[in-house]
């Protein structure tokens, strides 16, 4: 188990250092022309004439992803600046901002570049009339991007390109029948590398490292109701640990050989790993369409982590009380997953359905939440409430589950191979004993 831990975390390093090493040797290549914030504002105002004419890639394609920069023609923007410059005006072309199909970008301003260009010769000349941004979603930027995402086709976003002061419209393209168009593709690259680590990670995790999610104690021992001499006791059994073929060689491969007799499986650490993977996976996936690693994770994820890891580690603290033979952790064998977070030695209970349906429900709101907007839902006060609550719950119930280890497994086989007999009922008038017969 060590040994594969070890594999598991070698490989996920190694991963995700790929991963960071390709993007940040990206941005280390666009960093010179990232765009400059303005430190002074100024009342923005466009001359008359300007007009949107094109716009390309720093690839000089039509086709980008989210994070990569991008140049749009303004056709009149260098004399407009000259003409501010010596008429004291207060135009700067650096307080323009970016417009898609018409939303603006809030704080995704432009900055001046020059492009080279071909002449009617087919010389490279030099054009100054273009401005660069970077299709980054900002906190003040990303209601425009959950409306352009949601109206998004399967892969991509075919997006019209404008130019404009904050907060007006943006200025007029000079072809409307021909807008300067480009495509914004989701599934890129670091898409697909992103989705590849999580999947290497869910399918290490489940071949060798699933047996962290079951309870604590000793392996193989469960308890048992059982009649002895008129009472009926909780008494304790080991078991002999087994190895299955599997029928199926894909769940062979994936899953191992099937041990029999192990640990039941925890509602906690189960439920902490549930948010854990999820919480992780929605990090990549929204890293590797956006191209940002930055301001993903919001407070009331955070949250919810935090409620599941104190649910997790009060129960540890309630499985730990006694000694090992004590232990609540190891009161059965694992009789599937389902049916081990949902119950303990005396069946399914309902404080831990309670707890599954709504990890279950919330769960599934994250999950589309995170498909529609590619952002961490942002939960209601109430909801997270709701969650507190129902983890409460589930912890004040479950001290009073019934302890599974009242007895020493080694104990209690000698006393199923000789178990004692009931003492017989006291008589007035005892039997005497025949002495006189000599013994043996």
């Amino acid at each position: 188990m060590y040994k594969n831990a070890k594999r598991f975390t070698t490989i996920f390093l190694l991963v995700f250092s790929l991963i960071v090493s390709i993007n940040f040797a990206v941005i280390a290549q666009d960093s010179s022309d990232v765009p400059s914030v303005l430190t002074s504002p100024q009342v923005c105002s466009v001359p008359p004439g300007l007009k949107t004419q094109q716009v390309i890639a720093d690839n000089d394609r039509n086709q980008v992803k989210m994070g990569d920069r991008i140049r749009v023609r303004v056709e009149g923007l260098s004399a407009a600046t000259r003409n501010a410059t010596a008429n004291g005006t207060s135009f700067d072309p650096r307080q323009l901002v970016l417009y898609l199909d018409g939303y603006e970008l809030e704080d995704v301003h432009g900055e001046p570049v020059i492009v080279m260009v071909p002449g009617k010769d087919q010389r490279k000349i030099v054009d100054d009339n273009w401005l660069a941004f970077r299709l980054e979603r900002t906190d003040s930027s990303q209601a425009a991007w959950n409306t352009l995402l949601g109206q998004a086709s399967r892969y991509s976003i075919n997006v019209i390109a404008g130019v404009g002061c904050p907060k007006k419209l943006a200025i007029p393209v000079s072809n409307p029948l021909s807008p300067p168009k480009f495509k914004i593709v989701l599934l890129s690259w670091r898409f697909w590398l992103c989705l590849l680590l999580l999947l290497t990670i869910v399918l290490i995790f489940t071949r060798y490292c699933r047996n962290a999610l079951r309870s604590p104690g000793i392996e193989g021992v469960y308890s048992q109701q059982e009649v002895i001499g008129g009472q009926e006791l909780l008494i304790t059994k080991k078991a002999a640990l087994q190895k299955e073929a599997r029928k199926s060689r894909i769940t062979q491969f994936f899953l191992g050989r099937k041990k029999l007799n192990k640990n039941p499986f925890s509602l906690s650490i189960s439920q902490l790993a549930f948010w854990t993977f999820l919480i992780f996976g929605s990090y990549l996936i929204i890293y590797g369409i956006t191209g940002n690693y930055a301001n993903i994770l919001n407070r009331q994820s955070l949250i919810l982590l935090g409620i599941n890891s104190v649910t997790a580690f009060g129960t540890s603290l309630i499985d730990g009380q006694g000694n090992e033979e004590n232990r609540k952790g190891s009161q059965d064998i694992s009789e599937g997953f389902f049916s081990d977070i949902l119950s303990d030695v005396n069946g399914v209970n309902f404080h831990r359905f309670q707890t599954f349906i709504w990890t279950v429900a919330i769960g599934l709101f994250f999950v589309l939440e995170v498909i529609k907007n590619l952002a961490m839902p942002t939960f209601d006060d109430t909801l997270l409430t709701l969650q507190g609550i129902s983890a409460a719950t589930y912890l004040g119930l479950r001290g009073q589950e019934q302890h599974g280890m009242t007895k020493n497994p080694e104990s209690t086989s000698k006393e199923n191979n000789s178990p004692e007999q009931p003492l017989p009922p006291k008589q007035d008038n005892p039997p005497e004993s025949d002495s006189s017969i000599p013994p043996g």
